[in-house]
Formats: C-alpha cells, sequence, structure tokens
C-alpha cells in the first residue's frame, strides 16, 4: 500500500529455538544458535510436529547508512501466530496477541547502521487444557484454527488441538518511512438516492514518531476506472503521536462495483502523497449494500438471491499461495457461487483481493467458533480484536457482511452484544450480524431427518449452512488413509481425518458397498442427492421466505473427508456438479409426479424457471425430450428478470410413446428462445419404463 523510503525483507533463513519456561528470556536466546528454519511458514510445516509452546526467532542483519538519517524506522509483522513479542538488538520493542493482524513497531532509536543488527521474536502458541478450557471455554481467539470440525482431530479431547498452526506465517519488513507515515487509510463510499453521484470519504491515519511538529500538504488523487484523475490537497499539521485526517472527494457518474452475475467490478485508486508523508496508495470499489425488512440483499439497489457456499482455504495460511487462491475463487465462480463466507476466520489480504476482482461477494466471520470464556477480559479482547479485523478488511468491496460468531449459543447475548456494538461503531456501511447461529443451520439428512425435510424450506430466511459430508476420489483418500485392505476395523484413523460414521451409517444410512471404491460412489451420490433436493426445495421459494444460502463446505483446508465438494488437492466431488447445476442464474427446477412409467402412460411434471439476473427474455419455449424424440413443447411468452414462474403438474404433461422399450431413460427439458438452437438453460430427470 505504501511507497516507503527503504524496505528490507526478512524471507528465508533465521534461527529457530524452542524454550522451555526455565530458559524464556532474550538473554539465554541471545547465546544459542539454535537451528536454521524458514519464515514465513507454520511451526508444524518447519517439522514442529504437534509442537504446543514457545519458540523464538532469531535473525542478525546489516541496515545501509540511510536508516540512520533520523527518519522513522519501523518492524513489519504480516503475521504470526499467536502471542508475539519483539526484540531489537536485544531491547524489548512490543508485544501483539491475535494470528491474523498485520501489526508495527518503531525502532528508530534501536538500529545501528553499518554494524550487526538482531531482531528476536519470541512466539507462543499453546495448547488450551482440555476439559476445563477446551473447547467450551476457549481463551485464544483464533476461531477454526484451534477447534473446528474440519481441522485436524476434530472434536476428540486428545487429538483437536493437534498440528499447531503456531508460527510467523506472514513477512517480516524493515521500514524507513518520511517524516510521518501511514498506519491505515480507510475509504468509505456513500451514493446519491439516483446513483448518479457518490462521495468518497477517506479518514488517513498518520504517525509522527518524533518530537517536532510536522507541516505538510497533502496531494489527494483518485483514479477513476476509465482513466480520469481528480485531485484535490489537504493541509496537514501533526503533533507527535498519532493524526487522523478526513476528507471527501465528490465523483459524478460513479462507476459501480457489482458481483459478477449482476455487472462489473472497476476499480478506484486513491493516492495520497506529501514532501514529508509516505506516499500511500488505496484500490476501493464503489457499492452499497443492505438487507430490506425481509432480509433480502440488494447491490446498488439491484435485489439479489444469494447463492452461497462457505469456505477454509487452508489450515495453514502460511503456503495459501496466490495460485491456489486464484484457482479456488475459479473454482466457485465456475459453480455459479455469488457470495461465500470466509467460515470462523480472517485469511490472507490476497484471497479478499481475489474475490474484489473476480466479483464474488464475501460474508467475513469474526475467529470465534462455538463457545469461549465468559469472563471481561476475554470480552475486552474480543472487541479488541474484532475492531482490528474491520480496520485491516475495510476497503475491500467484496465484503458485504461482517458476522461477530459461528454458533455461540446462548454467548449470542452476551459477547455477540458487544462485538456488534464494537462493529457498529467503525462500520456503517455493511450489513452486521451478531452471529451465523444454530437456528439457520439446517442439517436435514446429516446430522438428523432426511434430505425430504428440505421441503419444508427449514432455517429461512437465509440459511448460512447445510450439507452433507462425502468421501474424497480415490487417488486423494490413499494419500493419507489406508485402503489397501478395505475397510478399517475401527473408523480412529478415518476420525482423525475429520470422518464421521455415526452419522454416515445411522443418520444417512450411507451403504459401504464391497469395497471403497463402491463406497465413494455412494458417498458421493448421497452428497449430490442432499444438495440438489435442498437447494432446489430453497430455489423455488426465493424471494418468498427464502433470501439466500450457503452450503456447507466448499473445499478441504487439509487432508480431510468433510462436507467439501471439492477436496485438498482440487478433485471435484459428485457435490460439486450438483452445486453448479442448482446454482446456475437462469435454472430450470423440475419435479415429476413419479419416475416409473409404462408405455402410453402420461408424465406430469411441476417445473420452475428462476431467473436470478436482470435480464428479460422473451419469445420463450421449454422442449422436453428423450434421446432425439421429443415429448411436448410450452410456449413462454416471457421470463421476467430477477424472477420465479412456476408451472404446475396440470400444466406440463405429455404422454410417452410405444416406440420406447422397458429401461432407464433421461428426460431433457430446455429452455431455449423460439426459432433459436441457443439454450438459456437445460436439466434432466431420469425415469423409468416398465412393463406390469
Amino acid at each position: 500500500m505504501e511507497t516507503l523510503a527503504g524496505k528490507i525483507i526478512f524471507e528465508g533463513s533465521w534461527r529457530c529455538i524452542p524454550v522451555d519456561k526455565e530458559h524464556d528470556n532474550i538473554e539465554w536466546v541471545q547465546q544459542q544458535n539454535g537451528s536454521s528454519c524458514k519464515i514465513p511458514l507454520n511451526w508444524e510445516l518447519q517439522g514442529m510436529h504437534n509442537y504446543d509452546g514457545i519458540i523464538w526467532y532469531v535473525k542478525d542483519f546489516f541496515v545501509p547508512g540511510q536508516y540512520a538519517s533520523g527518519n522513522p524506522v519501523t518492524v513489519f509483522l504480516g503475521g504470526i501466530d499467536y502471542f508475539a513479542d519483539i526484540y531489537c538488538n536485544g531491547a524489548f520493542v512490543g508485544k501483539h496477541e491475535g494470528y491474523f493482524q498485520s501489526f508495527e513497531f518503531p525502532v528508530t532509536e534501536l538500529l545501528k547502521a553499518e554494524e550487526k543488527n538482531q531482531f528476536a521474536i519470541r512466539v507462543e502458541s499453546p495448547r488450551e487444557l482440555a476439559g476445563p478450557v477446551w473447547p467450551l471455554k476457549k481463551e485464544l481467539i483464533k476461531g477454526i484454527f484451534n477447534h473446528h470440525d474440519c481441522r485436524p482431530g476434530g472434536w476428540n479431547y486428545e487429538h483437536g488441538q493437534d498440528r499447531n498452526t503456531g508460527g510467523i506465517w506472514n513477512t517480516v519488513e524493515l521500514r524507513l518511512h518520511n517524516k510521518l507515515y501511514v498506519e491505515n487509510l480507510k475509504i468509505s463510499v456513500k451514493l446519491s438516492k439516483s446513483k448518479s453521484k457518490a462521495t468518497i470519504s477517506g479518514s488517513l491515519f498518520l504517525i509522527n514518531d518524533g518530537k517536532v511538529i510536522v507541516k505538510d500538504i497533502l496531494t489527494l488523487a483518485v483514479l477513476t476506472p476509465d482513466g480520469t484523475i481528480l485531485s484535490s490537497s489537504i493541509k496537514v499539521q501533526v503533533r507527535a503521536g498519532r493524526h487522523t485526517v478526513h476528507f471527501n472527494i465528490p465523483v459524478e457518474n460513479p462507476k459501480l462495483w457489482y458481483s459478477w452475475d449482476l455487472g462489473d467490478q472497476p476499480r478506484y485508486a486513491i493516492t495520497i502523497s506529501g514532501d514529508y508523508t509516505d506516499a500511500v496508495t488505496q484500490s476501493f470499489g464503489i457499492r452499497e449494500v443492505y438487507l430490506d425488512e425481509n432480509k433480502i440483499f440488494y447491490l446498488n439497489g439491484k435485489r439479489l438471491f444469494l447463492r452461497g457456499t462457505n469456505i477454509i482455504p487452508e489450515q495453514f495460511l502460511s503456503i495459501l499461495s496466490k495460485k491456489k487462491i486464484e484457482r479456488q475463487v475459479a473454482l466457485m465462480k465456475e459453480a455459479n457461487i455469488n457470495v461465500v463466507r470466509v467460515h470462523a476466520h480472517v485469511c490472507r489480504k490476497e484471497f479478499y483481493e481475489a474475490c474484489d476482482k473476480a466479483g464474488i461477494i464475501v460474508w467475513q466471520d469474526f475467529p470465534l467458533q462455538w463457545t469461549y470464556s465468559e469472563s471481561e477480559k476475554f470480552a475486552d479482547n474480543a472487541v479488541r480484536q474484532i475492531g482490528e479485523m474491520v480496520n485491516q478488511l475495510y476497503n475491500h468491496p467484496s465484503i458485504a457482511f461482517w458476522c461477530c460468531h459461528n454458533e455461540p449459543g446462548e454467548q449470542i447475548h452476551t459477547l455477540d452484544e458487544r462485538l456488534y456494538e464494537r462493529v457498529k461503531e467503525l462500520d456503517s456501511t455493511r450489513i452486521i450480524k451478531k452471529a451465523s447461529n444454530y437456528e439457520e443451520h439446517p442439517y436435514d439428512g446429516w446430522y438428523w431427518g432426511n434430505k425430504e425435510h428440505y421441503a419444508a424450506t427449514p432455517m429461512g430466511p437465509l440459511v448460512t449452512e447445510f450439507g452433507a459430508q462425502a468421501l474424497p476420489e480415490l487417488k486423494t483418500l490413499k494419500r493419507y488413509i489406508k485402503t489397501d485392505e478395505g475397510f478399517p476395523e475401527d473408523w480412529a484413523e478415518w476420525e482423525f481425518h475429520n470422518f464421521q460414521p455415526k452419522t454416515t451409517f445411522c443418520v444417512a444410512q450411507i451403504d459401504k458397498g464391497k469395497s471403497i471404491e463402491e463406497f465413494i460412489v455412494n458417498s458421493q451420490t448421497y452428497q449430490a442427492e442432499v444438495i440438489k433436493t435442498a437447494l432446489d426445495f430453497y430455489r423455488r421459494k426465493k424471494h418468498n421466505g427464502i433470501t439466500g444460502v450457503f452450503q456447507f463446505m466448499f473445499m478441504d483446508c487439509w487432508e480431510s473427508i468433510t462436507w467439501s465438494v471439492v477436496d485438498y488437492y482440487f478433485g471435484k466431488k459428485a457435490g460439486y456438479y450438483a452445486l453448479k447445476n442448482v446454482f446456475s442464474p437462469l435454472y430450470l427446477s423440475l419435479q415429476p409426479m413419479r419416475t416409473k412409467h409404462v408405455v402410453k402412460d402420461e408424465v406430469q411434471l411441476s417445473l420452475w424457471i428462476i431467473n436470478d439476473l436482470h435480464v428479460v427474455h422473451e419469445d420463450c419455449e421449454i422442449v422436453i425430450k428423450i434421446g432425439n424424440t421429443k415429448l411436448y413443447t410450452l410456449a413462454v411468452p416471457k421470463v421476467d428478470a430477477d424472477s420465479v414462474q412456476s408451472f404446475s403438474f396440470e400444466k406440463v404433461r405429455f404422454h410417452l410413446p410405444e416406440k420406447f422399450e422397458p429401461g432407464n431413460y433421461r428426460v431433457d427439458v430446455a429452455l431455449r428462445q423460439q426459432g433459436r438452437k441457443a439454450v438459456l438453460s437445460t436439466n434432466t430427470f431420469p425415469i423409468e419404463i416398465i412393463t406390469i
């Protein structure tokens, strides 16, 4: 974001020194050689398997003479999990708690130019005491990274905190600044009622580490998507410490940011610079989001049905590469997903940048998963950290929702009230949810009941989780589960990798079959059926009691067996294709009265045309075929924009010709414009012709 006078990035080899309590001090650590380790990297991936405790990371370095010029120098930490104490040349610099935040401390007076310097960073990521603390009264704000049924060990008291995510997982940098440096820049945008005008409101947070007042004239330049530059200037006078500069810039005929299915994703960029101030450039989008009284989502005044999923892209953020993120986002877009819930964690900034670019709306959870300590100390800490989350991610146009807690139970009435108020103080431009709680999470067909229960469209209007587990393809499963000897005598190894045998066999009643291969097919088929059944019912009730639905879960964050439709190695399950089909923005939903018939029998079909796009289609028809044999054509004079149009059993009915022999067939249903070959939407259903 900032243009600096100088920057040194400390990647590669550091010294790594695990310590016990007796030797946990900077003086002892400075005398140790330790072992070589790579930074940035979570310590589990450095070979510290299942390590819980304290590691000191030490780096010796030289700096050029310009770092002794008197200008501010800071150490910037992009992400440390979880407690961090920073030392420079043996002197304490500062401490921080949290895993997702970037932060920095001044080290101007501690550096020695043209001499050897040293950073020592104490990192602690402890295991919480199983029983009294973990899992119901947790104190670490790490969300799914230290408690979740999709992480290593799941809920198991002995293994549920295995493969600790501790360590320095993001960049460490030494930054040379101008007299004034930028702590943060927040951009808000307000649209006029007609959307023909916008006001860009900015808050620039400056720091003066010196002892004298710094006066400067800041130049503000906004680069519009069409290349026009809007400029202004502002005088500042900054005393020692922090100072906030507010400004407003009007924009005529703004280019609005939309989700990919509603429009384009134009981006603006603002650059702020001065003679004595670090230059900073921040990109942003102009858009407006809200829920109406019926919890229907609006983007720039356009109603949008939310076709969503939940995601945890990776268990170890240090290896979540830009390439992997782009592949994940592309897969979501290919599956017709227009909103993703970042489930109970804060991800890397590159993930949000990719969603900004792709036009995928983000529901952002704060990293609280299930229940936590009831103490005032914990609540104060959570309030502080949720504020840091909002400030850090504020400028991403893709983020439309803040959510304070996942499945908090009764803490929605205590802890989450405070968190909600803090977010409300910091951001009035987004939708804020106290929690995504159990009453929004129907798991019919998995934890209870069966998939047919979705006919009642339970737990609306905004369903934020539903789904069923499925095994990955065999080549993926073999990478971490022993399958050569067939089914295990007990399922402990599978359960560590998140498989739920009791639910699989007792509720879902999935048949193992005679081999692992058959089990995989049966498992994936069941998941796909749950997804399709649920989404068909929910989509038919679009904006008539149901405003959106989020499938759980998009992909595995580690080598596991979960509710994902894409495995850790990007293998697509059958559920992925079901999700892609039913989430088509223009979708034909089908419900035959029955699927077994004899020849000459009448087939009756209920049918819904669900159009999420703000596009009208006129002079259409629905054509029903088996193979090349046309069975029925229904004229559809008009498909309205953003609509649901239904046709009952009495409307869609046709007879099966004598030419068909007994057997299984596929009925193809297509929506197209009359006289044109191009198909707007298709779907199929099976039919069996029998003799009686």
